[in-house]
């Protein structure tokens, strides 16, 4: 599918991203026609999601991966990725979840009457299977429309279990991330305890005790992003906690450590394709229907 004219696709492009209020650990992202092509990034929870039109190409265990339809993404939590249409002026159309460990491990042990299940691990981000794809955008579909409760966590439980049933593994050792040696966790500790401050490269590399080239070479290779993205997911993550606490976006961005309102847009809307905005204004009507505040 080919992009007319840029004024054109901007009219024709529909995304949201939101929260559930009665599924907990679930978030949802909804884009048609698009062309936005996400900065490299992670998430604290597991991407899966389903491509219904165009073709879907990003980098992930240091591959490049495409889907189309009858495909399904899957990325594993804090596993580096970007992602845009395939085609240098196309578009595409697609659906994902953002479901929480917590969230997934705890169906999975119901499924199987078990007190616990193991984290699933997916070793391909991308595998064809146009049943279970069906199922995934039947299933956003049906996550939009708040009064079929009982269906929706139905299908959501079934979709889950069938995603680490068909694809999926029981996360071990050897599919974990590496541990990286102590210097470098090291410096992801301090990165960690310090995102909001203005870190120097310098500076983090004298708190591991390694020079600035041989930490930049060792954190890429352990953690998937360097230092500076890094330190920018855990600012993002901050902030969004922050906003659905309910702080002003201005506020949210100092305390995350961003230069100002503008510069935590920037960044939000690379990472997740909307705005701060569009994702607050999405949760800010469905609770206001609701009548409450539920987070």
């Amino acid at each position: 599918m080919q992009r007319p004219t840029a004024s054109a696709n901007l009219t024709r492009m529909f995304s949201r991203y939101w929260r559930l209020d009665d599924l907990a650990g679930v978030d949802l992202l909804r884009a048609d026609a698009s062309a936005h092509r996400y900065a490299r990034h992670s998430h604290e929870g597991y991407a899966l999601g389903a491509v219904a039109a165009g073709a879907h190409a990003f980098t992930a265990h240091g591959k490049l991966w495409t889907a189309v339809p009858g495909c399904l993404v899957t990325v594993n939590p804090d596993q580096a990725h970007d992602g845009g249409p395939a085609a240098r002026a196309g578009v595409y159309s697609y659906r994902m979840m953002y479901v929480d460990a917590a969230s997934f491990t705890a169906a999975l042990a119901d499924a199987s009457g078990r007190d616990s299940a193991a984290m699933p691990f997916f070793a391909d981000a991308v595998v064809h299977d146009a049943q279970l794809a069906q199922q995934v955008l039947r299933l956003h579909r049906l996550l939009e429309r708040p009064e079929a409760r009982l269906e929706r966590e139905t299908l959501l439980m079934t979709v889950l279990v069938e995603f680490a049933r068909r694809h999926g593994r029981a996360a071990s050792d050897d599919t974990r991330r590496p541990h990286a040696p102590r210097p470098v966790e090291r410096a992801l500790d301090y990165l960690t305890e310090r995102f909001a401050d203005d870190l120097s490269l310098a500076e983090l590399a004298a708190h591991a005790g390694l020079s600035r080239c041989h930490l930049l070479r060792a954190f890429r290779h352990h953690f998937g992003l360097p230092p500076h993205l890094y330190q920018t997911q855990l600012r993002l993550r901050h902030a969004r906690k922050l906003l659905l606490a309910g702080e002003a976006p201005a506020v949210a961005a100092a305390a995350a450590g961003f230069a100002d309102q503008s510069h935590l847009i920037r960044k939000f809307k690379a990472a997740y394709g909307v705005t701060p905005g569009q994702y607050l204004g999405r949760h800010a009507t469905r609770n206001r229907c609701r009548g409450h505040l539920h987070i």
